[in-house]
Order: C-alpha cells, then sequence, then structure tokens
C-alpha cells in the first residue's frame, strides 16, 4: 500500500488541528468565566508540580514504535510492559504524595486535583502503544477521529462539571474524559500489532533509544512549567495563575502547531530513513517554510495581547497582558527550530537532542532563580534570553551535525525575521492608532487587528518567501 502523501498528511492533520483548537479555544473562554483565577491557578499548579511524571509516565515508547527500523509484536509488548511499569508506578506515587504537594503550595484543591489525574495514568500504557502504532502507520486519519470525538467529550466534561461548582476539579475530570474517550477510539481503529498482554524481554535495546527521548521530552515539558512552579511557591498562587494566562496566547500556537509537526515530520523522516532517502536535503526548506508561518503569528498575537486577553478571559486577568508579549516573543524565536526537533529524533539522533533541550532549560533554570521573586514580567523578558540560548544552541548542533553551516541557516532566517519584523511594525501601528479599547468591544478589534495583520503578512510573504503562499494555496487546493 502506498503511504500518504505529506501533503495528505499536513491536510489530515490541519483539520484536525483546527477543530481542536476551536473546541479547546471556547471551552477555555467559558470555564475562564465560570472559574476564579485561584481555581484555574489550583489546576495548573497541580499539573505543574507533576509534569514529570506526565512525561514519562510513557517511558518514551511511542517514539520507539514510530523510529524503530523493524517492529514486531514481541518489541510492541516489551515496550508495553515498559509503560505500564511506569505508567502505574506514577500513578500509585502521586495518589500517596498529593496531600503534601498541597500543604506545600498552602492550597487544598491541588490534592484532590493530583488524585483525579493519577487515575488517568492507568489508560496511559495502552494509550501511548496504540497512538504509536497508528501514527508508525501514517494512520493519522483514525487518530483524527479519534482525538476530535475525545476532545469535545472532554470539553463538555469541564464546562458541566464547571456549573455545577466543582471547581478546579472540573478541569482534571475533563483531562479523564478524554484520556478514556481517546483510547476507547484508537482502539476501535485497531492498530497493527496492538497487543493486551505485556512483556519485558528485550527491554534494555529498548531502553537504549527510549531513554534519551524521555530526557529529551521530560526536560521540555518541565521547562515551562517551572515558570509556575518557581513563581507559584515565590510569589502565589494567583500571580501563577496571570503568567500561566500570558503564556496561553503563544501556548494556543505551539500546542497545536508544534505537535501536528512533530506526528508528521518525526514518522515521514523516519519512513524517508527506511526507503533510503536522504530527510537532511529538505531540512532548511522545512524550517523556513514553518518558521515563516508561526513566528509572525505569534509576534501578531504579542502585539494584540491586550484585547485579546481582556476580551477572551475578561477584566479580571488585566494583569497578564503586560508579560504576554514577551512570551509570544521567546515562543517565536523558537519557532523555525520545532522542525528540526521533529527531524532529529526521526534520523535518531536522540542524544543529540536531549542535550539541546538540557542546554535551554539549564538557562531557564538559572533565569527562574534570579528573577522569579520580581515581578512576572520581568520573568517574561527572562524568557526571550532563554529562547535566544536555545537558538544558538541549535545552530551550533546542527552544524555538528553537518546538517547545516552557520551561512546556510542564517541565510534561511532571513525570510522569518523579514515578515515577522513587518508583522510587528503594522501590530504596533494598530496599537497605536487604535488606541484603549472600550469594555465590550475587545472581539470587534481584535477581529480588525487579524484582518489587518493577515494582509500584512501575504503582503511581505509574497516579497520575502512567495513559496510558502505556493504551499498553502497547494495544501488548500487538494
Amino acid at each position: 500500500m502506498t503511504p500518504p502523501s505529506g501533503t495528505r498528511l499536513a491536510r489530515i492533520v490541519g483539520i484536525q488541528t483546527v477543530i481542536q483548537f476551536i473546541v479547546d479555544f471556547a471551552a477555555s473562554l467559558i470555564v475562564a468565566r465560570l472559574l476564579s483565577p485561584t481555581q484555574i491557578g489550583s489546576f495548573s499548579i497541580a499539573m505543574a508540580a507533576v509534569v514529570v511524571a506526565q512525561t514519562l509516565r510513557s517511558a518514551g515508547v511511542n517514539m520507539f514504535l514510530i523510529a524503530a527500523p523493524e517492529l514486531d509484536q514481541q518489541k510492541v509488548r516489551s515496550a508495553l510492559g515498559i509503560s505500564m511499569i511506569a505508567s502505574f508506578g506514577f500513578a500509585a506515587l502521586i495518589w500517596v504524595a498529593a496531600p503534601h504537594i498541597a500543604i506545600f503550595y498552602r492550597e487544598d484543591a491541588v490534592s484532590d486535583v493530583l488524585r483525579l489525574v493519577s487515575v488517568g495514568y492507568l489508560f496511559a500504557p495502552y494509550q501511548v502503544i496504540a497512538h504509536g502504532l497508528l501514527t508508525r502507520a501514517l494512520r493519522l486519519t483514525a487518530l483524527m477521529v479519534a482525538t476530535v470525538v475525545a476532545v469535545m467529550l472532554g470539553a463538555a466534561t469541564s464546562i458541566s462539571l464547571a456549573l455545577l461548582g466543582w471547581g478546579s476539579l472540573s478541569l482534571a475530570a475533563g483531562s479523564l474524559m478524554f484520556a478514556i474517550v481517546h483510547l476507547i477510539g484508537m482502539i476501535i481503529a485497531r492498530p497493527p500489532l496492538f497487543v493486551i498482554r505485556p512483556s519485558l524481554i528485550g527491554w534494555r535495546a529498548i531502553w537504549g533509544f527510549t531513554g534519551w527521548v524521555l530526557g529529551s521530552a521530560l526536560l521540555s515539558q518541565l521547562g515551562p512549567r517551572l515558570n509556575e512552579l518557581f513563581v507559584g511557591r515565590a510569589l502565589g498562587i494567583a500571580p501563577a495563575a496571570l503568567l500561566d494566562r500570558a503564556e496561553m496566547l503563544p501556548r494556543m500556537v505551539w500546542s497545536y502547531a508544534a505537535p501536528p509537526v512533530l506526528n508528521i515530520l518525526s514518522p515521514l523522516v523516519a519512513h524517508e530513513l527506511r526507503t533510503g532517502v536522504d530527510p537532511r536535503a529538505s531540512l532548511l526548506l522545512r524550517m523556513r517554510l514553518f518558521g515563516c508561518i508561526f513566528s509572525p503569528l505569534l509576534i501578531g498575537l504579542g502585539t494584540q495581547s491586550a484585547p485579546i486577553l481582556i476580551g477572551l478571559y475578561g477584566p479580571q486577568w488585566h494583569a497578564s497582558i503586560a508579560p504576554a508579549p514577551w512570551l509570544c516573543v521567546a515562543a517565536a524565536i523558537i519557532g523555525q527550530f520545532v522542525v528540526l526537533n521533529a527531524s532529529l529524533t526521526g534520523l535518531g539522533e536522540t542524544r543529540a537532542l536531549f542535550v539541546l533541550t538540557v542546554t535551554e532549560q539549564a538557562s531557564r533554570l538559572l533565569m527562574l532563580c534570579l528573577l522569579s521573586w520580581t515581578r512576572i514580567e520581568l520573568v517574561a523578558i527572562g524568557t526571550v534570553g532563554v529562547a535566544l540560548v536555545y537558538a544558538i544552541a541549535a545552530a551550533r548542533l546542527g552544524r555538528r551535525l553537518g546538517l547545516f553551516s552557520i551561512g546556510e541557516l542564517l541565510h534561511s532566517l532571513v525570510p522569518t525575521l523579514a515578515i515577522s519584523l513587518a508583522v510587528a511594525l503594522a501590530g504596533i501601528a494598530i496599537d497605536h492608532v487604535r488606541g484603549p479599547v472600550p469594555p465590550g468591544h475587545e472581539i470587534g478589534a481584535v477581529l480588525v487587528a487579524a484582518a489587518l495583520l493577515a494582509i500584512v503578512w501575504i503582503g511581505a510573504a509574497c516579497l520575502f518567501q512567495r513559496p510558502v503562499i505556493a504551499a498553502l494555496w497547494e495544501l488548500a487546493r487538494r
């Protein structure tokens, strides 16, 4: 059977991304108005406290299933066994530790949230196996259906329980509902080589690959949560919630942009290697196309952060406006390198990816030690410095691995920088001309600004990087 083309895969993931964004976005608007900052902060702190377990519970077997040159049922059983040990062990640990974490953060609701979240860990091993096998087979349509249905039912659960007064638990229950429905949907799709019975035969060979993947994923997940953990402890739950709400703008982009890129690129690169195609030849092109789309989008969001945050979440989140533009700039700097990360995994360069991630998170930790005791605005500015450190480290790594030269990378960055600068200047001008937005008119102001910025982006893309427009047109046409 001929594997789907990259264009078709991108279209499938694009449809899933749009639907998932609309559902999650709408649910976040409703929940933000039903719950207080403290209630939302309790959930955020609880999730930040167990981010290590959230990552380690899969034991990294998902990427092993995608990238392994050869796969049989015995290897899948061993991958399931490793994932079960990790997931069930962390579930028990979180259940026991939940009251102590709540005491540490001086918030009783954190304990109840953690214990409900830990129940979802019981479904995680089979969820990881099913997802990895479907992705390896490039059966992204089945994954799209399972994910969309799960997102809808999870959002409906959170909203319903928030209306009933469940507070922070409503978000945890929605997360649990998503996990259950997602697993059921993937099992119905009958992933190839899916197994029920675990094993540990040959676990060392699997761990040799997954260990580096797991370390990278752990640090990538822990890094952003460090912001909330440090600020929550130093300044309190409410400032942590305000910083989390400011981070919602870049998170809305990366939560829906980065995973689709990983879902497409990692299996595609691994497939190219298995079929004798050198994926390095198209790496810079993929990085440039991705950066020209998403980095300007993040810059545009940053310039319009005030009407977006107030219009979507209400005036009680006004203090989250100041840090938001800096967080968007930091995310835009990292932009193109999401493609590099996905390609490194597909190429099997998991150790190199781990070293890159360590560099980024070490700089983040240093920044938080210096700034988390001050103000959330300064923490946000510090993330820009962290992003610059990451970009420099990624450039050095790519050169060392022979993926590109520094000159080639800088040349590839020029279109993204030019388009992002055009969008930034336009956004600042719109904000200056518009002035303060009257209460109740924020959404209208955002829509007008979005239309104007889209026109600027199209013009800049046609001038500096016309292949971006051609690629998007080809994707829409097909």
